[in-house]
C-alpha cells in the first residue's frame, strides 16, 4: 500500500512491522506495539506537536 504523506510515520520511512518506533527520534517500543507513546511524546515532542494531532496524523497500518 502507498505512504500516507499525512502520516509522519510514512513520512519518515518509519516500517510498518513491529516494534514501533517514534518517528521524531527513534525510540523503539517495547511490549506490544505503542505501549508508552502517550507518555513518550508529551516528555519530549510535546513543543513539535500535540500528542492529539499526531496520533490522528498516523495511517491506519502504522496505529495497528
Amino acid at each position: 500500500m502507498k505512504a500516507n504523506p499525512e502520516c509522519l510515520c510514512c513520512k519518515k520511512e518509519i516500517p510498518k512491522e513491529r516494534p514501533r518506533q517514534c518517528p521524531r527520534c527513534g525510540h523503539e517500543f517495547q511490549g506490544n506495539g505503542w505501549d508508552g507513546i502517550d507518555a513518550h511524546w508529551r516528555a519530549k515532542h510535546e513543543h513539535y506537536m500535540s500528542y492529539e494531532k499526531f496520533w490522528a496524523s498516523l495511517c491506519s497500518e502504522h496505529k495497528s
